[in-house]
């Protein structure tokens, strides 16, 4: 059994090798996306551009009939059809569907499915719970249930199912716009770019407050050129108050949205994962945790502790490794059907 798999995220592209056993010569490169203002055709063929450039390098050891499996950043259809990226096109009336180009340019079966089902692919076999949530806090914000007592295992049909990130949580005239051109979004507020936003914001009409904090005294931010990673992550993770105030305000209306979820589904755990989740670690999960308590004080809600909320491993790859566990679920099914 093997497979290419990929990763694709808003920023970076991961590559590798899948077999019965293992993820081997694993690349990972940055992209091009809209914020760069490439028009999502450009941006489609570019990335498939990188992937046949990767399955070039790796082909010598490859098997001619060997799938291409990929993770991707947003609503799948069938396994087969891409809906809708808008961390990687914007606002996209009309986006490419990558599998489908890439299907003609390889000249291999391509099965594609969304970056949090193959997370919650990984992730299942680390989890002993049989039905579980999993939330990405990254570029946007996304979910998916695993079910393990479920035949399709990730319950990701509908395309929507899961999108939790395009929920309206604000109806302020000034509420910010989503990647996909909605106002208000969960994700234009709770994810990486939502919470940069918001700092950047409160940094302009705060400026005495924000400049006694460290994202200034210590690491020598300025109002328009504040970042996540430079700035309001190490800031949080040392402590700093107005770094946390500002986690803790956007990330609120994903917590009320998780409360709903886990009494809705009746998931018994929730995993966070993510790039903006992972770099504060333990600080976003206990500030998360307190706002689930605050979102829900109903008696018979779990309560929001290590048995309710965990991080997930913090490696980077857990899509990447989901698209193979997908990989070798989907050969398994095969044999058995054949």
């Amino acid at each position: 059994m093997q497979a290419l798999v990929f990763d694709l995220g808003g920023t970076h592209l991961r590559c590798g090798v899948a077999d019965a056993s293992a993820l081997r010569h694993v690349t990972k490169v940055r992209i091009d996306n809209f914020l760069g203002g490439h028009p999502p055709r450009e941006i489609a063929r570019r990335l498939v551009a990188r992937m046949k450039a990767y399955e070039a390098s790796v082909r010598a050891g490859l098997s001619p009939v060997a799938p291409i499996v990929v993770s991707f950043p947003g609503p799948v259809a069938e396994r087969r059809r891409t809906l809708d990226a808008p961390t990687l096109f914007g606002r996209a009336p009309d986006p490419p569907d990558l599998a489908a180009d890439l299907r003609r340019h390889s000249l291999r079966d391509v099965v594609v499915l969304n970056d949090l089902s193959a997370a919650a692919w990984r992730l299942s076999a680390t989890y002993g719970v049989h039905r579980f949530l999993v939330v990405a806090i990254s570029s946007g914000i996304g979910s998916k249930i695993f079910d393990a007592r479920h035949p399709d295992g990730v319950l990701d049909d509908p395309p929507h199912a899961g999108e939790i990130g395009h929920t309206t949580v604000s109806w302020a005239p000034d509420a910010p716009r989503c990647d996909c051109g909605g106002m208000g979004h969960l994700g234009a507020i709770a994810s990486g770019r939502g919470l940069e936003r918001l700092a950047r914001q409160r940094a302009a009409i705060e400026p005495a407050a924000f400049g006694e904090s460290l994202c200034v005294t210590r690491f020598g931010a300025r109002a328009e050129t504040l970042t996540n990673e430079d700035h309001l992550v190490p800031a949080a993770i040392a402590g700093d108050r107005w770094s946390l105030a500002v986690v803790r305000d956007g990330t609120r209306p994903l917590a009320r949205t998780l409360a709903t979820v886990v009494l809705a589904a009746g998931v018994t755990r929730v995993v966070v994962t993510g790039g903006f989740a992972s770099a504060l670690g333990d600080v976003y999960v206990t500030l998360l945790r307190e706002l689930l308590r605050d979102a829900c004080d109903y008696r018979l809600m779990p309560c929001p502790t290590a048995d309710l909320v965990q991080l997930a491993d913090p490696g980077e790859e857990v899509c990447l490794e989901g698209a193979a566990a997908y990989a070798r679920h989907l050969h398994c099914a095969r044999r058995v059907a054949s």
